[in-house]
């Protein structure tokens, strides 16, 4: 017993030491810092704030905040809701330097509440909890925690300021009958009181900036930092970056499991409200999104004018679950990429995609003459049996990238071989006979006859080299898949791999009204400026720019049985060939010497009125819906352009721009003043309010928890044997290692063994102790609490 007692004796003794000796070594180094700056006790302190008041007898001091006695509560002031009352005492306290918080009531019946309490946030005291902390987590120690409880910092101080209102019968008033107005803290200084959580709340401006800048793929650590850039500080936004990510966050929590629902509900409502929409979907048995198809007007009419051919391929990571994003795209009559029809599907099988297309057909009411894609054999069986009438070409790109691994680098690196094969099979000027010709004559110099893949591609030669659609109205557009790999990058820009649905659609929108103003921009300058001619001589050179308007126009000058000539006058200055077409059938001839490109000729793809543009904005659906949300950010937006340009127009007048300001504020102080009847909207109701859905019906179509696409490989990388051994001998230990006492279980703040085991009693160990301390608990006190928690947001940050 008396070995016992002098062993705990000792602890505390030593215990005791530890932390006078800590003290003491804080209070060298502050007094180091100080001197160190040069100025010493110049150095401003915090001085409180408000009316601080001593007791002549106990000595305690207590505040009271310093207001205007316009907003500050009085006894039996009445108010016609809780609501109201405790929009009242809040602001009393944002202008005061603290946070209110509801408190307790009575309510003696379910919806009637006779007596509420609105308290100072720092009202009451925190309630201890011992923890042993020698005990491991889980073990028979009552009081042991799954989890490690951190010492972390809290902010009651058991303050009794309040105010208590009663509920009046006979007027269904709520009247002040106890208000209690000094505190035992001091306040937060004006400086700093955008910090305090009562002041951080974002607004609906915020709110609607945060959702309108993710449709472009600017997240919301962006945002935040380009609203505190325009309003000039930190401290002028009223919410803290935290507080713009956690707001993303809960609103991709809202989607959730919702997210198939709200994205078909969304489409169903442009199908509803914008002429000409399509879109159909398909799911599992069990009701799992398994592909989605949809396109307007506009790419309807685009394919009826554009779509003689049309490329189309499935890329990856454009959401959260991997499903795979199809464009089918063409080109327009500026020889860039149109989006003909956009789909979403979960599986790259046969079946998947002859849905597709067949969704595809039914929208458009026909298959395009010429589909170009990659060697994707469920792609080719879904043609060959949806679209049997169309002729599929597959992607010369990416048989000729094969073709160094199939024949051996050396034989394409060390020969012509590479060059005279690309030479025969990039050019439509041969004719088929003549490729293949050329083909024997070029595998028979390098003794390739019976290699088996150029024999699998002579077999199907018809379908990816050019002298085989000699007689297809390919317009000069595609031998490669090109076309959709420059899709994919253009959407690319717009999207984000962790984003859900609900996102990758407006980011979508986004895209595709980026594309259309990109197309009503050329078509401007095509109809008001005109190309440069080269020379006077080439007279068809100024029919052509009265027709097409731009640099790119396309003759179609190939026809069934005709015979081209190439003839040149020697007599005159100009050097060029004209070339000369004989059909023998009827003895048609033409030159391209004519002062007139015939009619015939002239295909309408290629004019610059080959289509009328859509109206700007169309895509995005906003006028889809009449309902007053619509009509709230219609008036937003207009506020805020009549504002920018009276700006604009007052910026070079000062004192003009000066009566303007008061004119804003003097306005804003009036409406502070007004009593708002309606309770603030919950975040829920805000986020049924933005993503235009209710969580009150079942979840009709859900969402795949993930996708496992073709080339995605080993959801595993392989692992050395050291790495192995490294996880397995982690894996062992239970707990992180204390930085005292060495011991597993609990960290140094909860060591209850002050005295470090073999400790270097040199000051400059105990001062980087003390300082790796200070900054682990600067670490633990930052990971704390539910609004410093973190959205992950590394692809848009």
């Amino acid at each position: 017993m008396d070995e016992n007692v002098r062993r705990m004796s000792e602890i505390l003794s030593r215990y005791n030491g530890y932390i006078f000796e800590n003290l003491a070594r804080r209070s060298r180094l502050w007094g180091a810092g100080l001197a160190g700056t040069g100025r010493g006790g110049d150095i401003p302190t915090y001085q409180p704030v408000g009316n601080v008041q001593v007791s002549p007898n106990s000595g305690r001091r207590t505040f009271i905040p310093d207001v205007d006695d316009l907003i500050k509560p009085q006894m039996h002031m009445t108010f016609d809701s809780l609501e109201n009352a405790f929009l009242f005492y809040q602001r009393y306290a944002k202008a005061g330097g603290f946070t209110a918080r509801k408190g307790t009531q009575y309510e003696p019946r379910k919806g009637v509440i006779l007596n509420k309490w609105f308290v100072c946030s720092k009202e009451g005291t925190k309630p201890l909890k011992a923890i042993d902390s020698t005990q491991e987590a889980g073990s028979s120690n009552v009081n042991s925690k799954s989890k490690i409880t951190r010492r972390v910092p809290y902010i009651r101080t058991g303050c009794e300021a309040c105010i208590r209102v009663k509920l009046i019968t006979p007027d269904n008033l709520y009247v002040v009958y106890y208000f209690e107005e000094s505190h035992n803290h001091s306040f937060v200084a004006e400086d700093d009181r955008y910090l305090l959580p009562e002041n951080r709340s974002m607004n609906y401006v915020q709110e609607e900036a945060v959702n309108a800048l993710s449709a472009i793929n600017v997240g919301p650590v962006r945002a935040f930092n380009i609203m505190r850039t325009l309003y000039g500080g930190f401290d002028k936004v009223g919410a803290t970056k935290v507080d713009f990510k956690n707001f993303k966050r809960d609103l991709n929590r809202y989607i959730a499991e919702y997210d198939a629902d709200m994205v078909i509900k969304r489409l169903r409502r442009k199908k509803e409200f914008m002429p000409n929409f399509s879109m159909e979907y398909l799911t599992t048995a069990e009701g799992v999104l398994r592909a989605l198809f949809w396109a307007d007007g506009d790419t309807k009419r685009n394919f009826n004018i554009f779509g003689d051919v049309v490329s189309f391929d499935a890329t990856y990571r454009r959401n959260k679950y991997n499903m795979m994003f199809v464009p089918f795209t063409g080109v327009d009559n500026h020889y860039r990429n149109v989006t003909l029809g956009a789909a979403i599907i979960g599986d790259e099988t046969a079946e998947t995609y002859s849905w597709l297309l067949n969704a595809f057909r039914q929208a458009f009411g026909r298959a395009p003459p010429v589909i170009v894609t990659d060697q994707d054999p469920t792609m080719r069986k879904a043609i060959q049996d949806t679209w049997p009438e169309s002729r599929h070409r597959l992607c010369m790109w990416h048989i000729i990238e094969k073709l160094t691994t199939k024949v051996g680098a050396n034989l394409c690196n060390s020969t012509d071989f590479k060059k005279r094969l690309c030479d025969i099979v990039w050019t439509d000027a041969l004719l088929p006979e003549q490729c293949e010709n050329e083909w024997g004559v070029i595998l028979a110099d390098f003794d390739l006859l019976n290699h088996e893949w150029l024999q699998s591609m002579y077999q199907i030669r018809d379908t990816w080299i050019p002298a085989y659609y000699r007689d297809q109205h390919m317009s000069g557009l595609m031998r490669t898949s090109s076309r959709s790999e420059s899709e994919n990058h253009f959407f690319g820009q717009f999207c984000n791999p962790n984003c859900t649905l609900v996102e990758f659609l407006g980011h979508f929108d986004s895209a595709i009204e980026a594309q259309r103003h990109e197309h009503r921009k050329n078509d401007h300058d095509t109809r008001h400026t005109n190309p440069q001619i080269f020379a006077k001589e080439f007279v068809l050179e100024q029919q052509a720019t009265s027709i097409h308007k731009c640099a790119v126009g396309k003759w179609e000058d190939r026809e069934d049985n005709f015979v081209n000539f190439f003839v040149k006058d020697f007599s005159q200055a100009c050097t060029t060939f004209f070339q000369v077409m004989m059909r023998q059938l009827d003895m048609t001839v033409s030159c391209s010497c004519n002062r007139q490109f015939p009619e015939r000729y002239i295909m309408r793809r290629w004019t610059w009125e080959a289509i009328p543009n859509s109206a700007p904005g169309a895509i995005l659906g906003i006028s889809e819906s009449d309902d007053r949300y619509q009509q709230v950010n219609g008036v937003v937006r207009e506020i805020t352009r009549s504002a920018e340009s009276l700006i604009n127009r007052l910026v070079y007048n000062f004192d003009a721009l000066c009566a303007f300001r008061d004119h804003v504020v003097q306005y804003q102080s009036t409406a502070d003043q007004a009593v708002v009847n309606a309770p603030p909207r919950s975040r829920r109701d805000r986020f049924a309010e933005i993503t235009g859905y209710t969580q009150e019906t079942p979840v009709t179509v859900r969402m795949p928890k993930t996708v496992r696409f073709k080339g995605m490989g080993n959801p595993s990388r392989m692992k050395s044997n050291r790495e192995i051994a490294i996880i397995q001998s982690a894996k062992k230990k239970k707990g992180r290692e204390c930085g005292n006492c060495k011991r597993r279980g609990h960290n140094r703040r909860t060591c209850s063994f002050p005295a470090r085991e073999n400790a270097d009693d040199s000051s400059e160990s105990d001062e980087a102790d003390l300082e790796g301390d200070d900054e682990e608990e600067l670490e633990d006190v930052a990971g704390e609490g539910d609004d410093e928690e973190e959205l992950e947001d590394e692809e848009q940050e």
